[in-house]
Parts: structure tokens; sequence; C-alpha cells
């Protein structure tokens, strides 16, 4: 009975690395974003990106996340040294 647990322990551990995986696989990397005021683009500035698309719905120290609503994308824009380094872009805002 003991050697059943463990065997099923184990396998539920590779299942359950295969959806973090899957998860973090949903965005899709992309170079620019439109927004109302123009386009944003890898190496743009932090204040470019915020005259051009706004405050962000969220933001961390060098992520910003803009929800343009529930038919958008939303997308993570991720900075570094203050320029943007990658754009991510996963469907279905809110």
């Amino acid at each position: 009975m003991k050697k059943c647990n463990v065997y099923l322990i184990i396998l539920a551990i590779p299942f359950v690395i295969s959806l973090n995986i899957d998860f973090a696989l949903a965005a899709e990397e992309v170079s620019s974003i439109i927004c109302a005021n123009g386009v944003v683009n890898i190496m743009d500035m932090d204040y470019t990106v915020r005259d051009i698309c706004g405050e962000p719905k969220s933001k961390s120290e060098n992520q910003w996340v803009y929800n343009f609503g529930p038919t958008k994308p939303v997308y993570t824009v991720i900075f570094k040294k203050g320029l943007v380094e990658r754009i991510l872009k996963e469907e279905g805002g809110s």
C-alpha cells in the first residue's frame, strides 16, 4: 500500500510541472503595441510608453501591464534600465 502512495506522488509531480510550463508559454512575444496615441516599440523609453499608452493597469519595478478590455489582448511591457526590453501579448483581457 505504501508503494502505491509513493508511486502516485511521483506521477503527480511531472503533471504539475507540465501545467506550469504550458501556462508560461501562453504569452506571445511581440515587437510593438498599438495604443490610442501611437505605437510603442522595443527600446522605447518608459516615459514614452506612458505618453503613448497611458498609465498601466498594474505596475511593478520593471513590468507594466496594459489591459485594454475583454476583446483586446493584455500586454506586459518589460523594462531594463528604463528601456522596453520585451513585450508579451496574451489574449483575453478583462
